[in-house]
This record gives structure tokens, C-alpha cells and sequence, in this order.
């Protein structure tokens, strides 16, 4: 089949928008924005040889620059205890070209998520590897680091950030999403003070806005990382937790009632995660401080960066 004939078949079995560029050859898919199919090509040519990324985002990340254009490259994944020998080939559908097209439709409704420019499926007989193409936001950190009073306070209160999250993830839920890994290193805080959801692989997209079961099952979700950060020595509770349910809710009632049917429902079963997070090691002291502190150093020299850990 011609590569015209291929890429056709592609972008109806995935909803492919065009304004998506998609190449198709047999054995590898490339799509990709205006202004970034160079960088996909130079990712699709050796995806291994990229150099590493200290930015946002669970997973490591590689980086290419183009034409003075920063990109962060994700490689795709697999997780839980065995994730580091499960290797990374997969079958079945093509998950970035997936979470490429739930980009474009949640930008073109200013949901404020990742701006991701291209994705890269490179198809073997042993399944399929993937790679996701998003603009780096310089200088931004995930929400992780503001709870651990990693990053500064003085331009952008705690308080404020926590709310600006809310507001986001409401804006995802409102637009149908639910987002299949929240927690607070998915949840990026920009320069500006405002905040971004990352990471929608896996994203269940209902594709109109969620049912308030699921929106309360993902809340849940975040809620569960939460307390699994409290046993690793994170200094949160309710404040914190009603303030970002006010950026969600609207107001400090509608907070509060939401708050106390999430604890209900985040407590079912909560001993026994606690137990499995301590026994698998999950629960170990958190060192991300000593990472971004390095990023700090080299941002704004050692002693700009000792203020941002006290």
C-alpha cells in the first residue's frame, strides 16, 4: 500500500485532525505540527542518542532543539514493580499518536495542557515504541516541588498555585477527560503561575463533560499520591487540600462538601495501600529536593539556590 494510501487509513482509524502532518511507511509513523517535522524526523533517526532532559515529567526525558525551538521527547513507558524489565515495546493501538490528538483537541478548547508539536511509533515484530514531542516551558516546575517548598513562594503564593491546579484539572474533567495517572508531578506550574496538565496517556476521553462519578474517581486518585507522599514526609493536609478544591469547586463550601466525600471514598482501602507502599519501598523519604536544587544551582548560582530550600 502507497504511504498516501496508509497515512489515509491511519488518520481515520485514529481521528487524525488536519492540521496533523502524518507520514506512514510500514514501519514507522511520524506526525507531527507545523514547524516540527524536522525535530520528529531527527527523533524517528535515533531516538536513543538524544541527550537527557532535567524537566517536567515522571519518566526520563530527551530534548532536541531546532532552529532555537526546545523540545522534551517522553519515551513511552511501561509501569508498576516489573517496569524495568517489561522493556518498552508494545502492541496493540499506537498510544502517542492517541494522546498526540487528545492534545489537539484540548488545546483548540484552551484546556490548559502540554503543548505537544509530535509524536514517533517505530513498529517492529515485537511490538511497537513510542515517543512524544512537547515544548519545553523554561523554568517551570511540577507541582511535587512546590509542595515540598522546593520552589519560591515570593511571585506566586502556595496558595495561589494550589487553586490555579484545581482550575486546571476542572478544566480537563469539564471537557471530558479523565486523566488515567493524576497526581502532582503531572500538574506543571509555569513561570507565570499558571499550571498544566501533563501526561495523557491512557487519558479516558469521554468527550463530553465527565460524569461526577469519574470526576470524583480521579480526584481520588490524586488524592491517594497525596497520601502516599505524606508517609515519604510531605507537610500537608486539609488546607492545602481545600484550597485546591476551591481553584476546582468555585468556592469554599463547595470545597469543603467535595473534600468530605473524597476522604470517604479515598479511605476504603487506604490501610492496605499504606502497608504495600511501605513493604514495595514507596513510601521512601522524597529526594527530589537534591534535583532541583541542582537545577537551582545552575540557574541562579548556590546561593539563590540554598534560599529555595528553606
Amino acid at each position: 500500500m502507497s504511504d498516501t494510501g496508509a497515512s489515509h487509513q491511519v488518520r481515520e482509524r485514529y481521528d487524525v485532525p488536519d492540521g496533523v502532518h502524518l507520514h506512514v511507511d510500514g514501519s514507522d509513523v511520524l506526525a507531527w505540527l507545523a514547524g516540527a517535522e524536522s525535530a520528529v524526523r531527527t527523533v524517528a533517526a535515533d531516538p536513543e542518542r538524544l541527550p537527557p532532559a532535567d524537566a517536567m515529567g515522571r519518566a526520563p526525558l530527551g530534548r532536541v532543539d531546532i532552529a532555537g525551538d526546545a523540545l522534551l521527547v517522553r519515551t513511552y513507558r511501561k509501569g508498576g514493580l516489573l517496569r524495568h524489565v517489561r522493556g518498552r515495546h508494545f502492541r496493540g493501538r499506537w498510544r502517542p499518536l492517541d494522546e498526540l490528538v487528545l492534545h489537539q483537541r484540548l488545546q483548540a478548547g484552551d484546556v490548559p495542557v502540554a503543548d505537544a508539536v509530535g509524536c514517533i511509533v517505530l513498529v517492529r515484530a515485537i511490538g511497537w515504541r513510542g515517543y512524544l514531542l512537547v515544548r519545553e516551558v523554561p523554568e517551570a516546575l511540577d507541582l511535587e516541588a512546590w509542595l515540598y517548598g522546593v520552589a519560591g513562594t515570593e511571585a506566586h503564593p502556595l496558595a495561589d498555585v494550589l487553586r490555579s491546579a484545581g482550575r486546571a484539572v476542572r478544566r480537563l474533567h469539564d471537557a471530558g477527560v479523565a486523566h488515567a495517572d493524576l497526581h502532582p508531578k503531572n500538574l506543571l506550574v509555569t513561570p507565570g503561575g499558571d499550571v498544566l496538565v501533563l501526561d495523557l496517556d491512557r487519558a479516558r476521553d469521554h468527550g463530553v463533560a465527565l460524569p461526577d462519578d469519574d470526576r470524583l474517581s480521579n480526584l481520588v486518585r490524586l488524592g491517594r499520591s497525596i497520601e502516599k507522599h505524606r508517609l515519604k514526609g510531605l507537610r500537608t493536609g486539609r488546607r492545602e487540600a481545600l484550597r485546591f478544591l476551591e481553584g476546582y469547586a468555585g468556592s469554599r463550601a463547595a470545597a469543603t462538601a467535595l473534600l468530605d466525600r473524597i476522604r470517604v471514598r479515598l479511605g476504603r482501602g487506604l490501610g492496605l495501600r499504606m502497608a504495600w507502599w511501605r513493604l514495595t519501598g514507596e513510601a521512601r523519604p522524597w529526594r527530589g529536593w537534591q534535583r532541583h536544587a541542582r537545577r537551582a544551582h545552575a540557574q541562579t548560582g548556590p546561593s539563590q539556590a540554598g534560599e529555595a530550600l528553606r
